[in-house]
């Protein structure tokens, strides 16, 4: 008889995710504990933040969240969280690549250093981190058990907004390289998906949702199929499907997570 419970257990997994101190990040940390994780460590530039947010998960749950501050936007920021996780584990079973950064403006304002900027966080580091963590992947992973890799794309890859150029064009092309990533790895036993968001309630689109009264919000509510923006157990939900044995036939997919979102724009 299935036992649907162990379907969706990570017990005892070791994961890493980036930008977890606030919004879809620490959604996704505290469904891995919630699953079963043994550990989840997080990432992120603030210190209070971060350090909040893995005291008030692990308050929370049998498993420990683990804060690591750092900027993973530069090669010294990801050189810096591989050799600490290489000193505290022999293997992750789950990396998350979740840390990414919005805006980028239009076409004729835009200036060179925004477009990098983004481009780095967004396409550059989740790919390099990837790589530098790719022998403690290694390490654990079996045809059975795969590790995974969970890149965070958006709705924006999939549709044209003009006012967020950079970073639509950055989450597209985190898209394309799922698949080939999927491929590269497969024979090492790590399945590559993501996820890509539509509007969730999170740092990133606090300005839109800050007053719910606004007109703006409840039009855009109306909009969406949905009829509502999505929240902890919607992102969590799919991260854990993902990642436990429910979610080991998946790989090189996107998986749109928007409430229909795209269906009317």
């Amino acid at each position: 008889m299935l036992n649907i419970e162990d379907l969706y257990s990570m017990k005892g997994k070791v994961c890493v995710v980036t930008g977890g101190s606030t919004g879809l990040g620490s959604y996704m940390a505290e469904g891995f504990l919630a699953a079963g994780a043994a550990r989840v460590y997080i990432t992120a530039r603030t210190e209070a933040t971060l350090q909040a947010k893995a005291n008030e998960l692990s308050q929370r749950s049998a498993g420990e969240c683990i804060a690591i501050v750092g900027d993973l936007a530069t090669s010294t920021g990801i050189r810096e969280l591989s050799a600490t996780l290489h000193e505290s584990e022999d293997h992750l079973d789950v990396l998350v690549n979740n840390a990414g950064l919005g805006g980028g403006g239009y076409f004729e304002d835009m200036a060179k250093e925004d477009w990098d900027e983004i481009m780095d966080l967004n396409l550059t580091t989740p790919l390099f981190l990837t790589q530098a963590l790719l022998d403690l992947l290694k390490n654990n992973a079996t045809h059975e058990d795969p590790a995974r890799v969970i890149f965070i794309s958006s709705v924006a890859a999939s549709e044209v907004f003009t006012h967020v150029m950079a970073y639509s064009t950055s989450k597209k092309g985190l898209e394309h390289l799922t698949p080939q990533l999927a491929l590269a790895l497969c024979d090492d036993n790590i399945l590559v998906n993501t996820i890509a968001p539509g509007r969730f309630y999170s740092e990133m689109t606090k300005g839109a949702w800050i007053d719910p009264e606004a007109e703006k919000f409840k039009q855009e509510i109306r909009r969406i199929p949905a009829h509502r923006y999505g929240g902890l157990e919607d992102m969590a939900g799919v991260a854990v499907m993902l990642c436990s044995r429910a979610g080991t036939y998946f790989t090189g997919e996107v998986l749109n997570l928007d409430g229909g979102h795209r269906l009317r724009h």
